[in-house]
């Protein structure tokens, strides 16, 4: 079907893709002045999906939005804006949790504006197994039967082989996405995150397939080569420098010694440890087994000269991209092989499964058993003793083809534990229907924090990690945080928040400052589809950015020779505080209130057991005025945690208050 419409703009596209899988209607609709407003990919998925859905809906139903999003700046040329946003109603929903989205690097949002749109919106449901081609103007809903069933690295070389061009970019799902499942990913070349693959199975899509040979119009294409000229420069000098860049990592060996070894919070198991991983057997897992001998190269998104993620290829399993690093998930299952751990990703990959949330759930399952809660017999005979590769793969399989306690686990692990009883329920640290992250919430009040707010579970972007500074001291081959990056660092924060606290990890005060700085700069970047490691204030001793600058007039002049329009710091900071209000309407819509705002009360009662955090738990009354202090700051009704029409208006979204109003979901004004 030809679509012909042009709609001269700078940057953006122009254009939204509206494809309905029930009728098989392709349309367009202009994509301009809600641009401006929420840029695109993350704050343009919000937008549209707080448009076209409805409260409460549930996740399967065929009329729930799907929506496919490119970054505002993707496509421009500027060095570190490839990112997409996919969004959905979350298969993980509960009373309290109705939102799910997931953003991504790779090549497919340059190729999606390539192709000249800036989204896709997709309702409806197929009667049979489709993937949705677009090619330019040319959109087509095609059979997938013969792709249905396949994993996702089969079905990106059957679409490629089908379609003749090794250069289309897609995104799938595997098996778990097909089946349903909770933990289900929607997959591309970059790896995902976030599970919302079940948005797309419960549509019977297999894939979306783009490709474009459009141009994308910029403003002032000389500067964008000038500013790309000065961020190389600036990469390689800092490449000189002592400490160097994270992103310059040998082989993945840093994410080890820097993020975990050296003094921080990551835990081990289900909480129940942090002392284990300083084992001798442990670094000699991580640092001699797989990172040295199966290490290919460093795979980077489009047009990006600062690869970033590690490709490994071992004989007899494949070649994978080890997202978030190799050392992030296995502790979680008490394992030094990698070869199990490198095995599963892949396999996780190929099924369309996130494994950080597959990881926190059998580690759950390793608490049980170890402490004779449940037995083999409440998990088909699989043995589920502390590092058990069985017991890895066993789960991954049994939950991708919903095959014995897979079936039930596929719905979410909440659903299990009802199943299990009631210690597995009370062992189960679960935020709106997902597993817990891989850190210390105890010891990291501003990350609790951000969980508990954040629009939906697990949820990374919504948190001060990459915000807080640990003074790691020296370990090993790890020389440690020097007194003059700490020094700078703190005077920063100083600065910014007011107090050099507001980025000590372990402390309360500034907390809520500094997460809605990183909050608002998080939704910054994903609707610009920025890479966080540019965008991010380049602090010294904090895994912040590795290039760009402390301030976000980096990305203000560059978008501004993107797009022409006139930007600085603080007029991107009202878009991310518009893009967070919203992605609040929509879950205080559907039952999200200050109530709901909060972790397992396990965070608040078990202090830490051991390590360099031991005896740290979460002060409830300090907590709570964390909260207090965060929603005045917001503008949002403290009592309730309800966003106000005022805010909303100011915002320029008088649309979302009058929604809310009608669902009797406003806050109070003041006074």
């Amino acid at each position: 079907m030809a679509l012909v419409e042009i709609i001269m703009v700078q940057g953006w596209a122009g254009k939204t893709l509206q494809v309905d899988l029930s009728t098989g209607k392709v349309s367009t609709a202009p994509w301009r002045d809600e641009a401006k407003l929420f840029l695109g990919a993350r704050g343009g998925n919000a937008w549209l999906f707080f448009k076209h859905s409805k409260v409460n809906q549930d996740p399967y139903d065929p009329d729930a939005p799907l929506i496919f999003g490119a970054g505002a700046l993707a496509g421009t040329g500027l060095i570190g804006t490839s990112r997409m946003e996919a969004t959905a109603i979350s298969a993980a929903k509960t009373e309290a949790h109705s939102y799910g989205n997931v953003g991504m690097g790779g090549s497919w949002a340059p190729e999606l504006k390539f192709a000249g749109y800036d989204n896709i919106l997709i309702k409806g449901k197929a009667e049979k197994p489709v993937y949705l081609w677009v090619y330019n103007d040319e959109v087509e809903i095609r059979d997938a039967g013969e792709i249905w069933g396949n994993g996702t690295f089969k079905t990106e070389a059957l679409i490629r082989e089908e379609l003749d061009d090794p250069d289309i970019q897609v995104a799938s799902i595997g098996p778990a996405g097909e089946n349903l499942a909770v933990q289900a990913t929607i997959e591309q070349g970059y790896r995902s995150g976030t599970p919302i693959g079940a948005a797309m199975g419960a549509k019977r899509l297999k894939s979306v397939a783009v490709r474009g040979t459009k141009p994308v119009s910029v403003h002032d294409p000389e500067r964008i080569l000038e500013l790309n000229g000065e961020l190389i420069e600036q990469y390689k000098q800092a490449r000189k420098t002592t400490s160097g860049l994270s992103i310059t990592r040998n082989r993945g060996t840093d994410a080890y010694l820097q993020g975990f070894l050296a003094g921080d919070a990551g835990v081990v198991g289900n909480y129940e440890s942090h002392a284990w991983r300083d084992r001798p057997e442990v670094m000699r897992a991580y640092e001699e087994n797989y990172l040295g001998e199966y290490y290919e190269k460093e795979i980077g998104c489009f047009g990006c000269p600062f690869p970033c993620q590690p490709l490994y290829n071992v004989p007899g399993v494949g070649a994978n991209i080890w997202r978030c690093y190799p050392t992030y998930w296995p502790w979680k299952l008490w394992m030094t092989d990698l070869k199990s751990a490198y095995s599963s990703t892949r396999m996780m990959t190929d099924l369309g499964m996130d494994n950080k949330e597959i990881a926190t759930t059998i580690s759950w399952l390793m608490h049980l058993y170890h402490d004779g809660k449940i037995s083999d017999e409440d998990l088909d005979g699989v043995d589920f003793e502390r590092g058990s590769s069985e017991a890895l793969f066993e789960t991954v399989r049994k939950i991708a083809y919903r095959e014995g306690f897979g079936q039930a686990l596929a719905d979410g692990p909440i659903t299990l534990a009802k199943h299990l009883g009631e210690d597995a329920m009370r062992y189960l640290y679960q935020n709106q229907g997902l597993t817990m992250r891989t850190f210390e919430f105890r010891a990291e009040p501003g990350t609790a924090l951000g969980e508990a707010i954040s629009a939906r579970g697990n949820s990374l972007r919504a948190t001060t990690y990459h915000v807080v500074l640990w003074d790691k001291p020296a370990k090993g081959t790890y020389a440690g945080v020097s007194d003059e990056d700490s020094k700078a660092s703190y005077a920063w924060s100083r600065k910014k928040f007011g107090t050099d606290q507001a980025i000590k990890a372990t402390a309360y005060e500034g907390k809520p400052q500094a997460l809605i700085y990183e909050m608002n700069g998080a939704a910054i970047a994903d609707s610009m589809g920025y890479c966080a490691t540019m965008i991010r204030p380049a602090r010294t001793g904090a895994p912040g950015a590795q290039l760009g600058s402390t301030s976000y007039e980096f990305a203000a002049e560059r978008f501004t020779a993107a797009t022409g329009v006139p930007m600085d710091e603080a007029g991107l900071f009202t878009i991310g505080e518009r893009v967070c209000s919203l992605e609040r309407a929509i879950v205080v819509r559907d039952g999200k209130s200050r109530e709901t705002d909060t972790i397992p009360e396990f965070f608040f009662d078990v202090p830490i057991p051991d390590g360099p955090q031991k005896g740290k738990k979460l002060d409830r009354d300090k907590f709570d005025k964390m909260k207090d202090e965060y929603y005045s700051l917001r503008r949002w009704d403290v009592k309730t945690g309800m966003p106000r029409r005022s805010t909303l208006e100011a915002l320029g979204m008088k649309e979302v208050a009058d929604v809310l109003e009608k669902q009797g979901r406003l806050g109070p004004e003041e006074g």
